[in-house]
């Protein structure tokens, strides 16, 4: 089971309410208002600021980038991130040497201008590790056994990489 949702954020709006919002939506489509509401109200973060539910509920994970929130639930460990699609600045460059010299994709990441290079391989590697709490610095598989699934959404004419990594079926993303 999984189960994600996306929306536009209102200028000014706080992303991460949005975000919370998703969740909420998600739980109690799922669960119904009063179970779904009850599960989304023990809504916590860990020391890491990780999203968790209390008991033992499944899985969640939020984000939120300029302009667009999104939440993910999941039965399996879930991770969940976003990040709007532009060209690549040197700030950006910058973090690919900084955190990433020496792996093959990040040298690709850099030389592709257009952004959607480096937005992917980041995007995976920041749901991996929510997903999966490990630094996810391996080439081809973010973290080697478990799978993640990335698609282009576009959200009043912006374009965005979402990207989600779980153990559990992806096919519903």
């Amino acid at each position: 089971m999984l189960e994600t949702a996306f929306r536009a954020l209102a200028p000014g709006e706080d992303a991460g309410a949005a975000a919370r919002s998703l969740l909420r939506g998600i739980l109690v489509s799922a669960l119904g208002e009063e179970d779904g509401g009850a599960l989304f109200s023990t809504l916590r973060k860990d020391a890491n600021g990780k999203p968790f539910l209390a008991g033992e509920a499944p899985f969640v994970s939020l984000t939120h980038t300029k302009g667009l929130a999104a939440a993910a639930w999941s039965d399996s460990p879930v991770g969940i991130d976003a990040e709007r699609l532009r060209p690549l600045t040197a700030r950006d460059r910058a973090l690919l040497r900084r955190f990433f010299a020496g792996e093959r994709g990040s040298v690709y990441a850099a030389r592709d201008k257009s952004g959607v290079a480096f937005f992917r391989f980041w995007t995976r590697r920041e749901a991996a590790f929510k997903a999966f709490g490990v630094r996810p610095f391996f080439e081809a598989d973010p973290v080697p056994g478990h799978k993640t699934r990335t698609k282009t959404v576009e959200v009043n004419g912006v374009f965005y990489l979402l990207t989600v990594a779980s153990d559990g079926d992806l096919a519903s993303f």
